[in-house]
This record gives structure tokens, C-alpha cells and sequence, in this order.
């Protein structure tokens, strides 16, 4: 550039007023500070459902160590604690993605509601018994872990 450019660009900030220059650089430092805040809030929320799927699980997820008596009790015990967290998670979920969350959400309350002790002794004898035709009810053991581990897809955005 030569001279007479500079002199020209230079005339410009002398007589353009700079009040619109600050507005928007701290408009963009706004838009910064609530961008980094919205990340960790979503980071929060991540660990949250996570943390409250290991907690109230831990004998059931990842794997099956033991089943708690009164499975349907103990099941939708739970369920408002982790509905709370999984609205939570909710708002940071993307929305070509979040009919699929919903669906997913949906599918696991139903089972937890559904499930009972008799369900699941009844898979059990049917997995155990050899002469007996199989059963057309999954095992609930492996449903609650695909259900489960649906729902765990979603933190990984």
C-alpha cells in the first residue's frame, strides 16, 4: 500500500466516531463469555446423567452383578432423579437429534415401569430350561443394558 492509502485509512478513524467499534468488541466478548459458559454448563449436565446412571446402577450397569428384589420399586424410585437430569440434558441436545433422546427416554421409563420380579424370573427359567420353546420376551437384563446404553449415546455429542 502506499502512502496515500494510510493517510486516507487513517483520516477515516480520525473523523468516524468510535463508540460503534467498542460496542461491538464488547458485544463479541459477551458472545465469548456466554459461549463458554453454555459449554460447561452442557459439560455439567453430561456428567450429571452419567454420574446418576453409574450411582443408581452400579450393580446393574455396565454389568450385571445383581438384580434388587422388588425391581419395579426400586426402578421407578429412581426415575424422577434421572428425569430431572435427562431435562437438564435435554436443552443441550441436538435438535436434528433430540426425537431420537425422546424416543430413547421414553423406551427406558416404559420398561422400568413395566418390569417386575416375575418378568424377570420367568426369563430366567426360560433361558435355563432346555426342552421348553424359547421365550418371545427379550431378557430383561439385556434390554435394561441396551436401554441403558441408548440413553448414554446421547452425552457423547
Amino acid at each position: 500500500m502506499n502512502d496515500e492509502n494510510i493517510n486516507q485509512i487513517v483520516g477515516y478513524f480520525e473523523t468516524v466516531p468510535l463508540w460503534p467499534f467498542v460496542l461491538f468488541g464488547l458485544l463479541g466478548i459477551v458472545a465469548i463469555m456466554v459461549d463458554i459458559i453454555n459449554r460447561k454448563r452442557r459439560a455439567l449436565a453430561i456428567d450429571n446423567f452419567r454420574y446418576t446412571i453409574e450411582k443408581e446402577f452400579t450393580d446393574m450397569y455396565p454389568e450385571h452383578k445383581r438384580w434388587p428384589k422388588n425391581i419395579n420399586h426400586y426402578l421407578t424410585a429412581r426415575l424422577p432423579e434421572m428425569y430431572h437430569n435427562f431435562e437438564v440434558l435435554r436443552v443441550f441436545i441436538p435438535q436434528d437429534r433430540l426425537r431420537e433422546y425422546n424416543i430413547d427416554w421414553n423406551n427406558f421409563r416404559d420398561f422400568c415401569r413395566n418390569l417386575t420380579d416375575e418378568k424377570i424370573t420367568a426369563a430366567e427359567q426360560n433361558s435355563t430350561a432346555t426342552n421348553q420353546p424359547a421365550s418371545t420376551e427379550p431378557d430383561p437384563k439385556i434390554e435394561f443394558h441396551q436401554l441403558l446404553s441408548k440413553l448414554l449415546k446421547h452425552t457423547h455429542i
